[in-house]
Formats: C-alpha cells, sequence, structure tokens
C-alpha cells in the first residue's frame, strides 16, 4: 500500500528539488494533500492531482494523509510547528540549527526525522559500508579537517561511527577564534586582500571511545594555503581519507593478510553524468558496492530519496531530532562543555 504524503510547502525547494524525488518514489508514496499560504500552486505541480489548502490542519482532516513533508525554509518552521505537531502525524523537516525548534519538537508524540543530506551522500554511504564490513577494524578516531560546513560536517563525522545510532559524544574541549589572513595569490593570478575568518578547533570524545577531531572554518572553501581539506576515518586495521563529493579525491587503506597496508583499488560507474554505482575490491577479494537505486538524481537529491524512503514510506527514522542536537553539540558547543543553547 502506498504511503500517503501531505506536502507543505510547494516553493523553489519542493519543485526544484523533492519534486523529482517524489516522482521517482511514485510507486511507494502518493501526495494527497499541498499545503501553502496562498492556497496555490504552480504548473509543476498539478501533475501530483492534489488538492491544495491554506491551512495544514485542513488538509490533515480532508485528506488523512500517513506522513508530512515540511518543504520550507528552515526559518519558517518555527511559523507552522504548532499546527504540524497538533496532527499527530509523523514528518520529516529540513536540518535547521534553531534550538527553539528543537525545544518544540521534544513535544512530538508522532516521530519526526530531519533530512540532513550531508551523511547520506552517495559516496558517505559507501564509505559506511565499508566501515561497517569491518575491514578498517576497530574505529580509533573520526576528523573534520575543514572540510565541510559547520553541523554538516559533524554529522558525516560521527556517521562513521558503527551502529545503527551511533555513539553520543561526552567530552568536548576546543577554542573559537576571529583571525585576519596573510595577503595571497589566487589561481588567476589576482592578490587578494587580507580577509576575516572565523575558526574552530576541538578534540573530543564519544561514550564508545573514539576521538573526535573537528577542525571548521567558515572560509574553508575561499584560502587556497590551506593546504588539504578532507574527512577522515581511522581504525586499527586501516583508514579512509578525502571527499565527501564524488568529483573529489578519496582513497581507502586496509591491512593485507600479510599486514602490509595497500590502497584498495575503486570503481565508479555512471550513467551519463548521474552516478550508478561505486565499487571496491579490497585486499583479499572481498566487493564492496553501493548502487544507485533511484535513477536520475543529483547527489544531494539522492541522500533525501533514501531518507524518505527510509523515514517516510518504511517507517525507519535514520536521523531523529536527537542526532541533530549531538551534532550541533559538536559544532556549536563553547571551550569546557558539551552544550549547546
Amino acid at each position: 500500500m502506498k504511503k500517503r504524503i501531505g506536502l507543505i510547502g510547494a516553493g523553489n525547494r519542493a519543485k526544484g528539488y523533492n519534486l523529482p524525488i517524489l516522482k521517482l518514489l511514485a510507486d511507494k508514496a502518493e501526495v494527497v494533500g499541498i499545503t501553502t499560504k496562498s492556497g496555490r500552486i504552480s504548473e509543476e505541480f498539478e501533475c501530483l492531482n492534489a488538492p491544495v489548502f491554506k491551512s495544514v490542519t485542513a488538509m490533515a482532516k480532508e485528506t488523512n494523509p500517513d506522513v508530512l513533508i515540511l518543504s520550507i525554509k528552515s526559518y519558517a518552521v518555527l511559523e507552522v510547528l504548532d499546527e504540524v505537531l497538533s496532527t499527530n502525524i509523523p514528518f520529516v523537516l529540513e536540518t535547521t540549527d534553531n534550538s527553539a525548534v528543537y525545544s518544540k519538537l521534544e513535544s512530538a508524540t508522532a516521530p519526526v526525522g530531519v533530512l540532513e543530506q550531508w551523511p547520506f551522500l552517495p559516496l558517505e554511504r559507501f564509505k559506511k559500508q565499508v566501515i561497517e564490513s569491518g575491514v578498517l577494524g576497530q574505529i580509533i578516531s573520526v576528523e573534520n579537517d575543514f572540510r565541510t560546513y559547520d553541523y554538516h560536517g559533524s554529522a558525516q563525522v560521527r556517521n562513521y561511527l558503527p551502529g545503527f545510532t551511533p555513539p553520543k559524544i561526552v567530552g568536548l574541549k576546543g577554542f573559537s577564534n576571529i583571525f585576519k589572513s596573510e595577503y595571497y595569490v589566487d589561481k588567476e593570478g589576482d592578490e587578494k586582500i587580507p580577509a576575516l575568518e572565523r575558526m574552530k578547533v576541538k578534540v573530543g570524545i564519544f561514550e564508545n571511545g573514539t576521538l573526535l577531531v573537528y577542525k571548521f572554518s567558515d572560509r574553508h572553501k575561499n584560502m587556497p594555503f590551506r593546504n588539504f581539506k578532507s574527512l577522515k576515518v581511522s581504525g586499527t586495521r586501516g583508514s579512509i581519507i578525502g571527499d565527501c563529493l564524488l568529483e573529489g579525491d578519496y582513497k581507502i587503506s586496509v591491512l593485507d593478510d600479510e599486514g602490509t597496508s595497500r590502497d584498495a583499488e575503486i570503481q565508479k560507474e555512471y550513467d551519463g553524468e548521474y552516478i550508478k554505482s561505486i565499487s571496491c575490491e579490497l585486499p583479499g577479494g572481498q566487493i564492496i558496492e553501493w548502487k544507485n537505486t533511484y535513477g536520475q538524481l543529483s547527489e544531494h537529491q539522492l541522500a533525501t530519496a533514501h531518507l524518505f524512503e527510509e523515514m517516510l514510506i518504511n517507517e525507519n527514522i535514520i536521523y531523529p531530532p536527537e542526532s541533530a542536537i549531538q551534532d550541533m553539540i559538536i559544532a556549536y558547543a563553547s571551550e569546557g562543555g558539551a552544550s549547546w543553547n
């Protein structure tokens, strides 16, 4: 039986991002109602053949959806959140760093999922398969080395810890400051004036003993003299280091049966510009493969499709508000404690 979905919001995010995903999932889910402030939708949504409402309450009452998707900008979530919670219908919402939203979600009586795409990108899901296979041994440390923005970076490295629900952070120390860069010349040969840069450097430990190293700069994409920007996971028998997006470089190194470190051979298969599969052959012949089961979607849309299917269709909340709060703590907690306000 198809899941009945109520779509809250029909703006640019829903049109250009979520609508293609919902079309590909049409055999598993159908949109039975749409809510917008104006009570109107653009012609792109007419293919859904769903009635349009101004009120979440009215839409929920008249269409009886199984689940709701809040496809609205994060700053607008608080405007509708009380009404959404009052329906007692499971729902998902985009990632937000607004602590007031998470405070309200504590009163939710139905399951809630957060659409944090970065840990579920194709390359990140492939890395997770490698980690879960056990070839890296016990995970010793995970690190965001200036690669990914704030809580997205903490979400990614926390997902490298084994298990369905990664361990909580139990200790966190570090500093944050504002620095002024030196003059430098960019790749076009133009001289750049000094820029102000917010930087955070933290070290923590998870409840299972894994070390966290977390480094973030709000100008990490604009400082060419910062040599290497990467995500890292290190275990007792191997490591993964590199990017999280498919065009970036990365490598997997593991010990073979003789105790020699060897790089795994990695293959990517595409259908035009769209990824079809990622695979590697490990020393000893073990094959690990991630496959695109959704079709022609961008990397971030593939991550969202996975979250939709797991949390909306399979009712498997793989990224709950509690996970978002853990990632906010890592990203925003001040020196001396693991708290976030």
